[in-house]
This record gives structure tokens, C-alpha cells and sequence, in this order.
């Protein structure tokens, strides 16, 4: 989760490195850094913030309500929630983030035999698993581990009746599949290849201005009752 205030960013979960958080530190001495827990629980006291955001992370979380709870707790009567997260169309299933819980003995096959990333799996997969993480997805006990899409609905009805949605949109088609072929072409390739070939980038960017019901991503705006 980041919550964004003038100058003071939080961010959310210990998939977080420590010594990331550090260098963060070192680089922008101006910025208050800090790591929450996975409960989301934070040590701001009530309507604290006039804006917050959190980008593409409430997919991540154990659950959506008790993270969206806290959020209108510290945001000021009058506020503002930016919250952006994957938006749960028929391309869905193309979905990689998935891939691993689907196919977990390729997926570890992939990283370490074919990309020859072992140490990266094992920061990632193996000692994330002790924190209580598959990857950047948060294990709950109620819950299948999954990386969740939403139509516009669901997120409202995990919101406090506190958080009135302004408006929405969804952006972006394609995007999962455009995610897809990436994966493929860096798999195929050992590595080598890093991003998508000039003509794919460039249909990539076109497709990040559009807006459509079918795209694979959701923005929306909420304003805290007063």
C-alpha cells in the first residue's frame, strides 16, 4: 500500500527489502519511508491525510475491507482515495501473476533451469514463503492465494459506507495479453530479451490511452463523507 501526503510515503507488506528501504532513504533524504504490516493497521491518528493513494496493491492484500477500513479512518471528512488495481475483464485469464500458483514446479523450472535466475526465486518464492508471501501475493488463511482482478462493484462493497465513489474508469486493452507475450519472449530467450520489440512497445503505449469496458485495469476516486 503507499499512502502519499506532501511528503511521506508508506509502503506496504515485508516483501518490502530492508536494505531497499534504505537506499530509498539515502537517495531522498526529503521523504518520510516506512514499511506497515500486512494488517494494514498504521500508526496515523484518524483523518490524518488529505490524499491518499494506493496503486495497484489492494490485489495483494489479505483482505480488501480491513486495508480500505483503515484507509478512510485516516483520511480526512473531505479526502480524496486515488485506488488503482487490475479490473476483471474477459482477458483476465492471461493473467502471469497466476502462473505460478497454477504451475508451481514449471514456474520454479523456468526461473532457475531456463532464465538462471535461482537467487532471484529464492528471495522471491522461497524466503518470501517464510514471511508469509508467495511471491508479492499476501497467504491467507480464508482465502486461495490468487492475484485478484475486481469489477468496479466488488471494490465498492468492500469500502466503508464512509468512502463515497466520485467516479471510475477502465483503461488499457490488452494489457494482460501484452504482459503475456513478454513473459513468453523473455522465457524463449534465456533472459535476452528484456522488453518487447519496438513494434509491440509501441502498440503497448497506444493501448495504455485507451479507455473500454473490456480493458484489464481500474482507476478509481473516492471521497471520504464529511
Amino acid at each position: 500500500m503507499e499512502q502519499v501526503y506532501d511528503r511521506c510515503v508508506e509502503c506496504h507488506g515485508v516483501d518490502v527489502d530492508s536494505d531497499k528501504i534504505e537506499e530509498a532513504r539515502a537517495k531522498h533524504a526529503n521523504f518520510t519511508l516506512g514499511v506497515l504490516a500486512l494488517d494494514g493497521k498504521t500508526h496515523y491518528p484518524d483523518d490524518y491525510f488529505d490524499t491518499i493513494a494506493i496503486i495497484e496493491v489492494i490485489e495483494h492484500v489479505p483482505d480488501e475491507s480491513t486495508t480500505l477500513a483503515e484507509l478512510a479512518r485516516i483520511l480526512r471528512p473531505g479526502g480524496k482515495l486515488l485506488l488503482t488495481t487490475p479490473h476483471r475483464g474477459w482477458l483476465t485469464f492471461l493473467d502471469v501473476g497466476n502462473f505460478k500458483f497454477v504451475f508451481p514446479r514449471l514456474h520454479r523450472f523456468i526461473h532457475v533451469r531456463i532464465k538462471g535466475d535461482g537467487g532471484y526465486y529464492q528471495d522471491r518464492f522461497v524466503r518470501g514463503a517464510e514471511k508469509g508471501l508467495i511471491g508479492d501475493i499476501s497467504v491467507s488463511n480464508h482465502r486461495r492465494p490468487w492475484h485478484r482482478h475486481y469489477k468496479p462493484a466488488q471494490i465498492t462493497t468492500a469500502c466503508p459506507p464512509s468512502l463515497v465513489l466520485q467516479k471510475h474508469a477502465v483503461y488499457f486493452p490488452c494489457l494482460r495479453a501484452m504482459m503475456a507475450v513478454e513473459v513468453a519472449l523473455r522465457t524463449a530467450s534465456r533472459g535476452r530479451i528484456k522488453n518487447l520489440p519496438r513494434p509491440l512497445a509501441a502498440l503497448e503505449r497506444r493501448l495504455s490511452e485507451i479507455e473500454s469496458r473490456t480493458g484489464d485495469q481500474l482507476v478509481m476516486l473516492f471521497t471520504k463523507k464529511t
